[in-house]
């Protein structure tokens, strides 16, 4: 098997568990704010006479404040991991001494494009169109990532490789 073979393969995989990351938790959040996880705001709570649903309800905003910050959460540790994949894949597959050629930093391009796309295309299928803030929250770390990490210096490494000397 040639290394371009299995620099794309390798392309892949990572994008697989970049989906993984970001489809996964985008499912991960509509399941817990639309499926009876979020407490609702009481109307009227009454305790020896006197209404206290105000206090009540700060304790409800408290509570489902605290899932939006697992999303939060949820973004740090899908960017943690993108760029850990990104950097492994990097490390593991650009040699000084490779020759890339161009049909390879084409496919890699399109398919960091078309697989980011895609990504969020699906978080919008597996969750709700409601969560389309937190699909793209989720999928625009992998084209970032990837591009950055990944795709520059392959291309950079393509250019190297025309050189001559």
């Amino acid at each position: 098997m040639n290394k371009s073979l299995l620099r794309k393969i390798l392309l892949i995989i990572v994008s697989a568990l970049n989906w993984f990351f970001s489809v996964g938790y985008v499912r991960e959040v509509y399941l817990s704010m639309f499926t009876n996880h979020m407490i609702e705001y009481a109307d009227e709570v009454i305790v020896d006479g006197a209404d206290i649903s105000p206090f009540v309800n700060i304790g409800v905003a408290a509570v489902n404040g605290f899932i939006l910050l697992i999303v939060f959460v949820y973004v740090i540790i899908t960017a943690i991991f993108i760029a850990i994949f990104a950097a492994v894949l990097r490390l593991a597959t650009i040699r000084k001494t490779d020759i890339i050629e161009q049909s390879e930093v084409n496919f890699t391009k399109w398919f960091i494009i078309i697989s980011s796309i895609a990504a969020f295309i699906v978080s919008i299928l597996v969750s709700n169109i409601n969560l389309t803030l937190y699909a793209i929250v989720f999928s625009w770390q992998q084209p970032l990532f990837m591009l950055l990490i990944y795709y520059l210096p392959l291309k950079d490494r393509f250019k190297k490789g025309q050189v001559s000397i």
